[in-house]
């Protein structure tokens, strides 16, 4: 394969120049990583000769849609069974797939967790990933708050910087916190970065700059 010609022609900017596009990360679901071949025909469909479709590397593929049309391709997508993650600065979650459903002991606690947190508005977008057993596969350590888990309890790790010269994986808070204690844990953190961040900041910034303040020795109460 000869790189240079294996440009795409159609990106989310170039197709902008032109017209007026929106941009939609689409998945089949939270923990769900399988396609149904009728999504794919959904897929192909609703982005036609217009748009364009692009991968992601957070478990997602990236749709370029008419902004004019987006509402009726929500739709289409919503019941054709994909999930739509929403935009903008609020508490994001993924989550592993759970060995394709085969280790499914933390899979209603997430499910919990995604109901309450999920879409909360937050200084700067928030990643919360959650794997579902020690092997961490889906990169718990390297989002803004990942969540291992390990025996009716999780390993939280805050603070990672995902990409960039400066990369690193979060640094481990807590150890074995009990599902019954990791959702209002969770808000807690949650909670703090709302009140105390400053305007924009990402969460690694904000931790990094306040982790040795008194207030987040009010999170020990929880455990």
């Amino acid at each position: 394969m000869h790189f240079g010609s294996n440009i795409p022609n159609r990106t989310f900017e170039k197709l902008n120049i032109d017209g007026d596009f929106t941009r939609l990360a689409i998945s089949p679901g939270i923990i769900n990583k399988h396609y149904t071949a009728a999504q794919f025909q959904k897929i192909a469909e609703v982005v036609g000769d217009s748009g364009a479709i692009k991968y992601s590397a957070s478990y997602s593929m990236l749709l370029s849609i008419p902004t004019q049309t987006v509402q009726h391709v929500v739709a289409e997508l919503q019941e054709a069974g994909l999930y739509i993650a929403q935009p903008g600065s609020i508490v994001a979650m993924k989550a592993c797939d759970f060995c394709d459903g085969d280790k499914m002991e933390a899979a209603d606690i997430t499910e919990q967790i995604y109901n309450e947190l999920q879409g909360q508005t937050v200084p700067s977008r928030l990643r919360l990933n959650i794997n579902g057993c020690a092997s961490a596969c889906y990169n718990a350590v390297y989002d803004d708050i990942g969540l291992v888990y390990q025996r009716d309890s999780f390993d939280v790790y805050l603070g990672a910087v995902s990409m960039g010269a400066q990369a690193k994986a979060g640094t481990l808070f807590a150890k074995r916190v009990s599902v019954h204690k990791i959702e209002g844990f969770l808000q807690h953190i949650i909670t703090l970065y709302q009140k105390h961040a400053r305007p924009n900041e990402p969460f690694y910034k904000f931790y990094r700059r306040t982790k040795s303040a008194d207030y987040w020795q009010s999170i020990n109460g929880i455990l």
